[in-house]
């Protein structure tokens, strides 16, 4: 048995009651969704650029929004999670809007399509989800095409270590805590308590994970707002949120990579 197998499984669990109530948030807004079909965000819309015709691999998919928003704008998608109850809503979705895609529930460290993908995408609080970022590597690297592109938009690691409730270093710790928490990270679910295991990776164990799996490294940028309103923020522009205790203080919120597999 993998030594994170316990953490992985309380995380799914999570994940599975975390799902129920996001379905129903504000947060997703998933009828807003259903007229539009676009969720993606100018930072991975034009940092990825053109989808069309190309065969594109989303990790930790969630409830299939991102996922229906590239096949929207005509990528070829198979998407991930390790959420059954994720999938079977991506699944519903996908039929609802009449938008073709593939959810597969899978958990991604053990994730072995035996398909190479033009690209392979990721969104948004993943990666703390991840306890082994070699593997994690492994799996984008196996699951390229030579030349193909890894794209992420994520939440900057030095914004995790800012949370004075949960404490996280900036650095990796294999020995982090189990975690309580009331409701999600979306509103709703007052009611729910849930638990989960994170890891937070500074930026050069990520660099480091793609690069030590045959990744180029194109392109690295990083932004000082969210394009999510998350716990904590006020809206500083439209569309552009920071934490409400330190509005005056430049910081990371987000960065996005892209890299090729040579």
């Amino acid at each position: 048995m993998n030594k994170f197998s316990k953490n992985l499984e309380i995380n799914r669990q999570s994940w599975e009651d975390r799902t129920v109530v996001h379905l129903k948030s504000k947060f997703y807004d998933l009828e807003s969704f259903k007229k539009n079909t676009m969720s993606l965000k100018p930072f991975e819309l034009e940092g990825l650029g053109e989808v069309k015709e190309k065969s594109l691999l989303h990790l930790q998919c969630h409830f299939g929004q991102d996922s229906l928003s590239w096949a929207r704008k005509g990528a070829k998608v198979t998407a991930v999670d390790f959420s059954p109850s994720a999938i079977k809503a991506a699944k519903a979705l996908s039929e609802d809007l009449g938008i073709k895609a593939e959810f597969i529930e899978s958990n991604v460290l053990t994730l072995d399509l035996k398909q190479e993908f033009d690209v392979v995408f990721m969104s948004y609080g993943t990666l703390g989800w991840l306890p082994d970022l070699k593997k994690w590597g492994a799996v984008v690297a196996k699951h390229l095409k030579q030349g193909g592109t890894f794209f992420i938009s994520e939440f900057h690691p030095v914004l995790n270590i800012l949370d004075e409730k949960t404490q996280f270093g900036y650095f990796f710790d294999e020995n982090t805590p189990t975690i309580k928490e009331i409701g999600s990270y979306t509103d709703g679910g007052e009611d729910m308590t849930t638990e989960y295991c994170w890891w937070n990776h500074s930026l050069s164990e990520i660099f480091v994970a793609l690069e030590s799996n045959g990744l180029k490294l194109q392109s690295f940028a990083e932004f000082d707002y969210s394009p999510y309103k998350i716990k904590g923020t006020v809206e500083r522009r439209k569309g552009q949120y920071v934490l409400e205790n330190r509005t005056k203080q430049s910081l990371p919120y987000v960065f996005t990579l892209k890299a090729t597999k040579k």
